[in-house]
């Protein structure tokens, strides 16, 4: 048999199983073989359907790159969408953070700069006008803005009466670095309460001395002790001038009965100095450690034990604790001992308190 060739390339083709068609094996052209007895409608109609079969080749092939391409430019469209969506989430980000940004620094400006200086020429306006306790109010809420701290404290040192709860006021000199060569040193004053006329209720920064609640074994109350006599003469006289004096108030003192044992309180009486009492230490110095105290040196060479890492003192209350031998005091973790300590078998530190008025 005679080697037939593609009409398309001039391939060699490969007759298929039916025998009436080959394949180029170059490009794949496929056509109907020429035989011998085949009739010329036959050979047309083989010729038609390899027409047709070419055609709708090459329409899918078309389609197909049609497809590919239209794929390709909605994937570019796509991707380019989402850089542009992520451009502009990118810009307004920049924007809200330019604004938040923005917004931040005015605020901090606002409250530490605009309202800062409002108050300070508001402070120095009240000072100019001899409103001194606004004044020292004002500056010592603004706290180290610019020479607030520093005039806050010339006025509370020139004009004690302006101090507010929680200030420390000095009045009255007491033995207090144990050294007598040097005279005696200013009391320092924890301020607990002002009333309405500007009077202050007191009670000394550190423990001043260290003693006995009662010198003998023996039921006792406040009325009745020594502390007592001991703070409204000794100490009273040793401490303040003529001039201090005139500024301590005689106050009307009310001794309950033990809160959590009932022991008796005794009288209510009329002093100048006195200790606080349970109640007073629980009110006005709620929390633990606002009731841990420092004796001085002095306090601690007449018998104050210093004790923890902080060196606190244990200090007296003048309430009864749980019988009239005993009285009650604050420990060294600043904790309320109700239940008392012997009157007069232990010492413990003094710490006075007193109303005065300026």
């Amino acid at each position: 048999m005679a080697i037939q060739k593609c009409e398309m390339c001039g391939g060699t083709l490969e007759v298929e199983d039916n025998g009436g068609f080959a394949v180029c094996d170059y490009c794949g052209n496929r056509q109907v073989l020429a035989e011998s007895g085949s009739s010329p409608e036959a050979m047309n109609a083989d010729a038609l359907r390899i027409e047709n079969e070419k055609r709708k080749t090459a329409e899918a092939k078309a389609r197909a790159e049609k497809n590919r391409l239209e794929y390709e430019r909605i994937s570019e469209k796509r991707r380019a969408e989402k850089s542009e969506r992520a451009k502009k989430r990118k810009a307004v980000a920049g924007k809200v953070f330019i604004v938040i940004l923005a917004l931040s620094l005015l605020s901090i400006l606002t409250f530490k700069v605009i309202i800062p200086s409002v108050k300070y020429n508001d402070a120095v306006k009240k000072l100019e006008s001899e409103n001194y306790e606004e004044a020292y109010i004002t500056f010592k809420s603004l706290k180290d803005f610019k020479d607030s701290k520093d005039q806050a404290d010339k006025l509370l040192k020139d004009y004690p009466d302006v101090a507010q709860v929680g200030d420390i006021i000095t009045l009255g000199h007491y033995e207090q670095d144990n050294k007598t060569s040097n005279g005696k040193e200013a009391i320092e004053w924890q301020v607990l309460d002002k009333d309405s006329e500007g009077n202050m209720f007191v009670v000394s920064l550190y423990a001043l001395d260290c003693r006995s609640y009662h010198s003998t074994v023996a039921e006792v109350t406040w009325e009745t002790s020594d502390i007592r006599k001991w703070l409204n003469n000794d100490f009273y006289n040793t401490a303040f001038s003529a001039e201090d004096k005139s500024k301590i108030r005689t106050t009307s003192i009310q001794n309950r009965d033990n809160p959590d044992y009932n022991t008796d309180g005794g009288n209510d009486t009329n002093d100048k100095l006195f200790l606080l009492s349970i109640d007073e230490a629980a009110t006005y110095l709620p929390k633990s450690i606002d009731r841990l105290c420092i004796a001085t040196k002095y306090a601690e060479s007449q018998g104050s034990q210093l004790e923890g890492i902080t060196r606190n003192c244990r200090w007296w209350l003048r309430s009864p604790g749980t019988s009239s031998f005993k009285a009650a005091a604050v420990k060294v973790d600043g904790f309320i001992l109700q239940m008392g300590a012997p009157a007069s078998l232990e010492k413990r530190s003094i710490r006075p308190a007193m109303w005065i008025e300026f």
